[in-house]
């Protein structure tokens, strides 16, 4: 029987209130689990601060959204909520160490974001793209890896503050939203299979929340892990 790939998701840190005080924990909302799993891959959640050392578990990796990026890693300013500059510490040393193993990657919202300050990118924050039931439409850029998967025009999910504002030398905007907010990345050299998208993909089969690009997303993660399980 050919084995499914294992599809590492990035945990981070939260904090649950317990009688005896705050329990701090490492997980994820299940929504990346549930979005892995359909797409036919296991999915596997890797404590942050160990991940790089673990990336040997996995096929695949997954980036997951939350709060906004400390402006002082990309040397910024300006409005930023629920910032934690641990978690951007650790997964920028998962971003690099992906990199360096040419783990496939699939960066969602801060996710994408991490992507872009790991390599010299800047962002801007302040945006209003908080529509998470109806969303908006992105553009794609022709001849792109997401436009081979979306087409020229894709309805997607908006929950973000922040947005990209220099990709840097190592990433192509490949995804615009109407008022040029950059919706994806792709690498600018070949060999490593990531992409990033501003979006929020795992909230495809989400009950209430729902964002159509999921199967074909986490679909396409999956099969370039499927690549190295071969």
């Amino acid at each position: 029987m050919t084995r499914k790939p294992v599809v590492g998701v990035v945990g981070h840190g939260y904090r649950v209130p317990k009688p005896f005080g705050d329990l701090p924990v490492t997980g994820t909302p299940p929504t990346y689990v549930d979005a892995i799993t359909a797409a036919g891959g296991r999915p596997l959640i890797l404590p942050p601060r160990h991940a790089p050392e673990l990336l040997d578990l996995v096929d695949a990796l997954v980036l997951t959204g939350g709060g906004d990026v400390d402006p002082a890693r990309y040397g910024g300013s300006g409005p930023a909520e629920d910032v934690d500059p641990q978690r951007d510490e650790e997964e920028i040393a998962v971003v690099h160490a992906a990199a360096a193993d040419r783990v496939p990657l699939l960066g969602v919202c801060r996710g994408m974001q991490i992507l872009a300050v790991a390599f010299g990118g800047t962002l801007r924050g302040g945006l209003e793209h908080r529509l998470p039931v109806d969303g908006h439409e992105v553009r794609t850029a022709p001849g792109s890896l997401i436009a081979d998967l979306l087409g020229p025009v894709a309805q997607t999910s908006a929950l973000h503050r922040q947005a990209v504002l220099d990709p840097g030398p190592s990433w192509t905007a490949t995804a615009w939203s109407h008022d040029g907010t950059t919706e994806a990345l792709e690498p600018t050299t070949t060999g490593w299979s990531v992409l990033g998208v501003q979006w929020h993909p795992e909230l495809h089969a989400h009950e209430l929340l729902t964002d159509p690009t999921g199967p074909a997303l986490f679909g396409w993660l999956v099969g370039q892990a499927r690549v190295l399980t071969a």
